[in-house]
């Protein structure tokens, strides 16, 4: 499998993702002196994902200088990705995009011992489901994971929550249309037990597992994640950012953040 039309960026290769004309991203190989197969990323963004998919592949240069690849996509619903935000449409949607990740190993272009994830905010969620259910992750990193999704949706708040986010997102970025009817769709679907998330995580088939959060996270506390992580059958390794919040800001934050990035990368 080899892409017509190469294109690059500088050193790397790009090439646009496209899947059942819903699912959009793009694909980094890391620069030529790196030899085939390479061990490979994939991003899994949160809620409402901001950030354009070229500024994530920015945001972690670092990890294609030394030798793997990078996907980032759009969940359906969100940026150039089409169709309508849930719970399992993201599950499914992790699903295909590892489809396509074996598709190209069997083609020897990434090594299927190194495929691993990164997932930030709701995006976490949705990877531990994942994980539960495929057997090709390596290693798992979730950024300031928000996993008591349960307690959210059935607070007052959630719903003033959607609405502030809806107010003040650009007009080039999908909101929820109808707060309402997602919520009742999201009680519903958190209603199932392969969406539930205590009852995922015994079950978890990938290698490793690291938590990366801040000290003061309000939207995902530190207490919270390990009292729903004690249930994984997976220990996992935390690494908590002194003074961060839920987001990396600050320049000090970001040179600790890649540090342990590397760190639970590092290629032997």
């Amino acid at each position: 499998m080899e892409f017509k039309n190469k294109q690059f960026d500088g050193p790397y290769e790009v090439s646009e993702i496209q899947i059942d004309q819903i699912l959009r991203g793009i694909l980094y190989f890391p620069p030529q002196s790196f030899k085939k197969p390479y061990p490979l990323i994939i991003y899994f963004h949160g809620f409402p994902q901001l950030s354009p998919l070229i500024e994530i592949i920015k945001r972690y240069k670092f990890m294609l200088d030394i030798g793997y690849s990078l996907l980032v996509f759009n969940f359906r619903g969100y940026g150039y990705s089409q169709g309508k935000i849930s719970i399992s449409s993201q599950v499914l949607d992790g699903k295909k995009i590892i489809e396509l990740v074996n598709a190209m190993v069997k083609n020897e272009i990434f090594d299927i011992n190194n495929i691993n994830i990164i997932a930030h905010d709701f995006g976490a969620y949705i990877a531990l489901i994942l994980c539960s259910k495929v057997r090709v992750i390596n290693k798992l990193l979730l950024i300031s994971p928000i996993l008591e999704l349960k307690k959210r949706v059935n607070g007052e708040d959630f719903k003033k929550a959607l609405q502030y986010i809806n107010r003040f997102l650009p007009r080039t970025i999908h909101g929820i249309e109808n707060i309402e009817e997602f919520i009742r769709m999201t009680k519903k679907e958190l209603s199932k037990e392969e969406f539930q998330i205590e009852k995922c995580i015994p079950k978890l088939k990938n290698k490793q597992l690291k938590i990366i959060i801040g000290e003061i996270d309000k939207v995902s506390p530190i207490v919270e994640v390990k009292k729903i992580l004690k249930g994984a059958n997976i220990t996992p390794d935390i690494f908590i950012m002194d003074g961060m919040d839920h987001e990396c800001i600050e320049d000090e934050d970001y040179k600790k953040y890649n540090e342990e990035v590397l760190k639970f990368f590092k290629i032997n």
